[in-house]
């Protein structure tokens, strides 16, 4: 297979990770989206043109690799079926078959080019980004028009802190290979680095993009809930129904959409409402972050019990022994904090977070447990490295609010929390009814 037959034959497919998050307080959009492929409408996978859904490519693959288990190509595909899946769906377990795939492929054929391209996706979606940064560099150095080798380098690199390598690396991709897939990276890079109308215009290009590309299911819903995302997190609740509406309509069992409606419901004050849709979705879909927010809509609405039930399970899902720490430590170092239990865990959890992964969310969630470990003089540097980019986040002003007023410096407080509630006063249901008590009570 000629270099140039390999790139196309990567760029083929979109694929999300589960994580912990385009944005919310661990993550850049949402919990649970991560970056996609470079797509460009292309031929499909050999003897799979057919093919739609993710379980029918799995089943075709592995049934290619049973009959032979050294056919590496097959291999590939079969783990590549697995990323699309993982990205449906949103099971972690979906990823880890994916990589085992792909390593079981390398051990046939080391160079493969093509393996190595899925396998940084792989890595980055069990949230090794030093590995992906480096399998993807590997790539990159042996062929510089592998794209999505290049996407990876710059995922990898925002997923580090490292943002100016990934703005190059960005920057490259939207000259050489212009679309939905780039678009949407460059809304992430444009939130982070603080302007949240161009990362709003960058995301309703890719939008516009994917639909001219003729993309449909889960690959334009995802790039339509994202939309979504942000104009929740600027608090235009009107318009964010709005696109989690098309995504609904996109992909009516859209799992994300769940989340997003929910959200909506508890913004307009509907909390009967936003608990039904977060009882399905963490039927479906148990990470700490969904579970932890309807413990909190049922707190809200004065079912203490049903909050601690929620509350109750988060700890069962931290001490499973198939919980992959890797993937959920930001959310449940925030939990223990939020909640003021298990502290000491918290902060060990939130050290690691951020020596692996040295991004702005990383800082502000090490803030936010030093805060509740008393360590404010601490607390207060990490938070001003969560805020040195401007990101438009509100829980970052929100916690760098209370940490001010822990200080005494309520100038700074009011500064920050007023700040907080205005970006978007639904941040956090349950936290953004404390940043406005402590706002209230300041001097």
């Amino acid at each position: 297979m000629t270099t140039r037959k390999t790139i196309i034959l990567v760029l083929a497919t979109a694929v999300l990770i589960i994580g912990s998050y385009l944005f919310n307080a661990t993550n850049r959009f949402t919990a649970n989206a991560e970056p996609e492929q470079i797509t460009i409408p292309v031929e499909s996978a050999p003897s799979a043109s057919g093919m739609k859904s993710s379980d029918e490519q799995i089943a075709f693959w592995q049934k290619k690799v049973q009959r032979d288990d050294r056919d590496y190509i097959s291999l590939t595909y079969l783990g590549q079926a697995y990323l699309q899946k993982g990205r449906e769906t949103g099971d972690a377990a979906a990823y880890n078959r994916a990589q085992a795939a792909l390593e079981q492929a390398l051990t046939i054929n080391p160079t493969y080019e093509l393996t190595l391209s899925y396998l940084g996706v792989a890595q980055i979606a069990q949230h090794n980004f030093s590995g992906a940064l480096a399998t993807a560099t590997r790539v990159y150095e042996f062929d510089p028009g592998a794209l999505q080798a290049l996407a990876t380098i710059g995922d990898a690199s925002l997923e580090l802190g490292q943002y100016e390598e990934a703005e190059s690396a960005y920057k490259t991709l939207i000259e050489q290979a212009p679309g939905a897939a780039v678009f949407s990276r460059a809304a992430r890079l444009a939130w982070i680095q603080g302007d949240a109308a161009a990362a709003i215009d960058w995301m309703q290009q890719a939008v516009d993009s994917a639909k001219e590309s003729g993309l449909s299911g889960e690959r334009l819903a995802w790039y339509q809930f994202q939309l979504g995302e942000l104009h929740f997190k600027t608090g235009d609740i009107n318009a964010a129904q709005a696109h989690y509406a098309a995504a609904k309509q996109t992909l009516p069992d859209y799992y994300l959409v769940l989340a997003g409606e929910g959200k909506v419901a508890a913004a307009n004050g509907n909390f009967e409402q936003a608990i039904a849709l977060y009882e399905q979705l963490v039927a479906r879909l148990p990470q700490p972050e969904f579970v932890a927010t309807l413990g909190d809509f049922y707190a809200l609405v004065g079912d203490e019990t049903a909050a601690q039930q929620q509350y109750n399970t988060v700890n069962i899902i931290a001490e499973l022994e198939t919980t992959d720490q890797a993937l959920v430590g930001r959310q449940l170092a925030l939990f223990y904090a939020n909640q003021n239990t298990n502290l000491e865990v918290a902060l060990t959890a939130a050290e690691a977070e951020l020596a692996s992964r040295p991004d702005v969310y990383g800082y502000d969630v090490l803030a936010w447990v030093l805060f509740k470990n008393g360590r404010f003089a601490e607390a207060a540097q990490a938070s001003e490295q969560a805020l040195r980019l401007g990101t438009p986040e509100a829980l970052f002003h929100y916690h760098a609010g209370m940490i001010a007023a822990a200080q005494g410096n309520s100038e700074q407080a009011k500064t920050h929390l007023t700040t907080a509630l205005a970006l978007n006063p639904h941040f956090d249901f349950y936290q953004a009814q404390i940043a406005q008590e402590t706002l209230d009570d300041l001097p």
